[in-house]
């Protein structure tokens, strides 16, 4: 085959009457043989126990040649998800998107595709290439991840008609894009429940708060690029569905118009990024950091914040007394970018008192950055870190099976809106090594 692909989606949900088949590669049984028929639903079932990576893309393309039977089982899922990388993207483009000029049949495999991940392209392709593909492949597209030089504004009408779209990585393009294209290609995506904005995002010229619509079912959204305090401030009509956040990289954005949005939206978010390059407010009013964060967002499961954004540890204020304990149980901690005002209080202390009053008792993974200095500095850290851990494992032994923290989320730059889900991350405390090396 001409390109490396695969995860192993069932055949089931594919109509692949319309693929052409293909001559078996293996020789043909002799009349004393006898042949073994395997029904179509045997073979789906013995394709679904491929692992959904790399791994398998040789064994569904040896499975495609096997038989017609064979392929037409096999094909979909070959392509359901290309693995691109620039080694192969001529090959693939030439097999899904043949150019008009090389007068073969268009190929109708395009339409196999549901995954598009092109972030490992940087010069590869073009802008008029990747509107092609997508024009393509809108059929059955599902995921779309943009290449960084390769996407632009006349990328977006292709866009707009993949109306199967569930998952929309923008983030990685290096071409300024205004937010009235960027919002105008959202208005047919009603499937879409993750959204990253791209970083290159621009407010200005013509663009109004009150002329753009969110994705109906939007679950998902990060945050990024050339937005202004004002966008954030006259945010309006957030889906309902919206359950996870991440604001970073906006270097125009200050935190009081975060708290703004936070005002709006925290009551139904379970999960929350606030990146640490955000600036702070020179206002002294303490309403212009996120003091009683956790209090904003009574619901919150995973929390991932710049400690220095709020005054000595004031993001953990919640009214414990009249509300019912706070759900966290996720919390990632670092600095802000050139951060010279550290809190007074030693956080994995506060964590801990917090623990033993019963008022963060889902509290099971706590990270902390290797930018978090101080702690090296004082003699009681690792008294407070050990104690900390203890509580935390205590708490997930006492656990009832039924009841066990699962790891519902923690946040994975890998991930759609930068949130992983599933699997059960170690409980515990433990410190990781920042993005950023020093201030």
């Amino acid at each position: 085959m001409a390109i490396d692909s695969g995860s192993a989606i069932r055949q089931a949900s594919y109509d692949t009457s319309f693929i052409p088949s293909l001559r078996s590669k293996m020789a043909m049984p002799s009349a004393d043989q006898k042949t073994i028929f395997l029904p179509t639903e045997i073979i789906l079932q013995i394709l679904s126990y491929l692992p959904r990576n790399r791994s398998s893309q040789p064994i569904l393309n040896s499975c495609c040649l096997v038989s017609r039977q064979w392929y037409s089982a096999a094909i979909p899922q070959l392509y359901a998800h290309p693995r691109i990388s620039g080694n192969n993207f001529t090959k693939f483009v030439a097999t899904v998107c043949p150019s008009v000029n090389a007068h073969v049949r268009k190929s109708e495999l395009a339409e196999l595709v549901r995954i598009l991940d092109m972030g490992n392209l940087v010069h590869d392709g073009s802008k008029s290439l990747t509107a092609r593909l997508l024009g393509r492949m809108k059929g059955g597209l599902e995921e779309f991840v943009a290449p960084q030089a390769s996407f632009a504004v006349n990328c977006f009408p292709a866009l707009s008609k993949c109306s199967k779209l569930r998952h929309l990585d923008l983030s990685l393009i290096s071409e300024s894009v205004t937010l009235v294209d960027f919002f105008h290609a959202m208005k047919s995506l009603s499937r879409l429940i993750s959204l990253r904005f791209p970083r290159s995002a621009n407010l200005e010229r013509g663009f109004k708060n009150n002329s753009y619509t969110w994705p109906p079912n939007l679950e998902k959204l990060y945050i990024a690029g050339g937005i202004s305090n004002d966008f954030l401030v006259n945010i309006r009509n957030i889906p309902s569905t919206l359950f996870s956040l991440t604001i970073e990289h906006c270097p125009r954005v200050f935190l009081g118009q975060i708290r703004s949005l936070l005002s709006q939206v925290g009551p139904q978010l379970r999960h929350l990024k606030v990146g640490r390059n955000i600036n702070r407010s020179t206002d002294v009013n303490p309403q212009q950091d996120l003091n009683g964060l956790l209090g904003i967002c009574p619901k919150l499961l995973s929390l991932s914040i710049a400690v220095d954004y709020c005054d000595n540890n004031e993001f953990l204020d919640y009214d414990y007394g009249s509300q019912a304990p706070h759900p966290l149980e996720y919390l990632e901690a670092e600095m802000s970018h050139g951060a010279s005002i550290l809190p007074d209080s030693f956080i994995a202390t506060v964590l801990s008192e917090r623990i033993l009053l019963g008022q963060l008792p889902c509290l099971r993974r706590f990270r902390f950055s290797n930018m978090l200095i101080w702690y090296d500095d004082k003699p009681e850290a690792d008294d407070a870190l050990n104690t900390l851990a203890d509580l935390i494992d205590d708490a997930e032994a006492n656990d009832e099976e039924g009841e066990r923290r699962n790891g519902l989320a923690w946040y994975s730059p890998s991930a759609p809106g930068g949130v992983a889900y599933g699997g059960n991350p170690p409980a515990g405390v433990w410190k990781f090594k920042s993005e950023y090396n020093g201030h």
